[in-house]
């Protein structure tokens, strides 16, 4: 939930009139006003989703600040981190959320305290201990049933299967792939887009290439996006639309496990299993981190350690 009003604009000079308190030992802001100013500040410099994220998140913040009476900087304290952090465990929030959110708030915090707008409040975060996020894959069962029935989808959504097991490439950036960045001749797209703002390529097969073809011809030739929204408010498809398609999919055939991030568990692991380099895995991926590649490795070694036990020969003769 965002919090009211967020997305208003504001100037420089408002926000200096919103000052609370505006002698040089002590500066505290009113939390929406520092949140509007914050965006407007992180705008140029962050993707949209990323502004949409710090509303998200700080939005819900600040509705938890204010029902507790703290609204403005100078309100927040040791006291209100720790209830918020209790809240949210209360909530069933995950560590990982509760750290990103305390995270997202301190950054901004941080930042107009360097700006000169605040006075940094006083607090200690110690992070959570986060459990590593649990690898599950889309199964081979699971992808033969899939190719077995796409032929009878949309070529739309056949090729957005196709490059999401084929490619490994994020929901988001499926949907802002564009047509000009396709080089046929080289089996390649340029992503222009991508989750950490650094571009790169991924690669298609004969099977995709044919798909890719097709769409494009059919395509409105206005428009850059290769999977284009029908509404003429929306350039491209919208991550919602791909969950929808494969959620729809997965209830259709029966299938447990089917999204476009257990797809991408999928890739990466099935390029190790077959003997990819690790290094070549993270750039596929578009890791920032090698360790975050590592954990593909650690399920797979821990894969063949279950089928030792499970296939040992010593089974035979016990």
């Amino acid at each position: 939930m965002q919090s009211n009003n967020l997305k208003n604009s504001v100037t420089l000079d408002e926000v200096f009139t919103l000052f609370v308190n505006k002698n040089e030992e002590f500066k505290s802001m009113e939390l929406n006003a520092l949140l509007r100013f914050y965006v407007k500040m992180q705008t140029p410099k962050v993707r949209p989703d990323t502004i949409d994220m710090y509303l998200d998140h700080l939005g819900d913040m600040i509705n938890f600040f204010n029902a507790h009476r703290v609204y403005e900087t100078k309100h927040i304290n040791q006291d209100i981190i720790d209830k918020f952090v209790s809240f949210s465990k209360f909530k069933n929030n995950k560590n990982i959320t509760i750290n990103k959110r305390i995270g997202i708030l301190t950054a901004m915090l941080k930042r107009t305290a360097e700006a000169g707008l605040i006075t940094m409040p006083v607090y200690k975060y110690k992070k959570l201990k986060e459990t590593p996020a649990k690898i599950e894959i889309v199964t081979p069962e699971s992808v033969v049933k899939i190719l077995a029935q796409i032929d009878r989808m949309k070529f739309s959504h056949q090729a957005i299967i196709y490059i999401l097991l084929t490619t490994g490439i994020r929901r988001n950036e499926v949907v802002n792939l564009k047509m000009k960045n396709i080089d046929f001749k080289h089996k390649s797209i340029y992503m222009d887009f991508t989750k950490n703002g650094k571009p790169r390529f991924c690669y298609f097969g004969e099977k995709l290439e044919k798909l890719l073809l097709l769409l494009i011809s059919k395509n409105k030739q206005d428009n850059p996006y290769l999977f284009q929204s029908p509404h003429k408010s929306k350039p491209h498809l919208s991550k919602g639309s791909v969950s929808s398609m494969l959620n729809k999919l997965k209830k259709d055939l029966g299938i447990d496990i089917l999204s476009s991030h257990r797809f991408r568990h999928l890739y990466a692991t099935q390029l190790l299993r077959n003997g990819a380099d690790i290094f070549s895995v993270k750039e596929l991926m578009g890791h920032q981190r090698l360790e975050i590649t590592q954990r593909y490795i650690d399920f797979t070694n821990e894969e063949i350690k279950e089928n030792n036990f499970k296939y040992n020969p010593l089974n035979n003769f016990e």
